[in-house]
């Protein structure tokens, strides 16, 4: 099995769907984040190791996520990304937090999902303030089509980083492989 092509194959399936306007791209674009996290670790992660992989690699090669900024002036989007998206979707399909989010800084709502016809001309990660609201609304707004490409652009960094004859990129490499071979990702035949 050629690693890379059949990630590159799942990020052009992403492509596909995040223009369908339904909600399971967010459910299937937070597995897939979560299975390169795993990929670059070469080990399980918790939520410890998904916000690491997206401060140190996710909001590296896509830094608009890293300014980021709650009108509470907290840049906390990490941990919002694993609590609501992440968590909320794939344990309740919800945006709102159990109580174990909740005890490590998840927040109702704080992040909102759209696609780019129903985004009203927002653009992804826009800071979305209603005070009117009780409680107040206070999240980042995640365009599907938007929020693909920069998977995309992740997975590219990764398998280019893995590619790299340095001590880094050997390790990343062996991560991958080692992960792989022991948790098969959906559909392919490792041989």
């Amino acid at each position: 099995m050629n690693i890379e092509k059949y990630f590159r194959e799942r990020v052009g399936e992403l492509r596909l769907a995040s223009s369908s306007g339904d909600p399971w791209i967010f459910l299937c674009a937070s597995a897939f984040i979560e299975y390169l996290a795993k990929m670059a670790n070469g080990s399980p992660v918790d939520a410890k190791g998904y916000k690491e992989f997206l401060r140190t690699r996710f909001f590296t090669v896509c830094p608009q996520y890293s300014s980021f900024k709650y009108a509470t002036g907290g840049s906390d989007l990490a941990d919002q990304m694993y609590h609501v998206l992440r968590c909320g979707i794939v344990h309740s399909f919800s945006l709102f937090t159990d109580s174990a989010g909740r005890k490590h800084g998840g927040r109702d709502r704080s992040i909102l999902l759209a696609h780019r016809k129903s985004a009203q001309g927002r653009p992804h990660l826009a800071h979305i303030v209603d005070r009117r609201r009780r409680p107040q609304l206070d999240a980042a707004l995640l365009i599907a089509e938007d929020f693909v490409e920069d998977i995309a652009k992740v997975t590219d960094d990764l398998f280019a980083e893995s590619k790299k004859r340095t001590p880094a990129g050997r390790d990343l490499r062996k991560n991958i492989r080692t992960w792989v071979l022991n948790y098969p990702p959906i559909g392919s035949l490792i041989v």
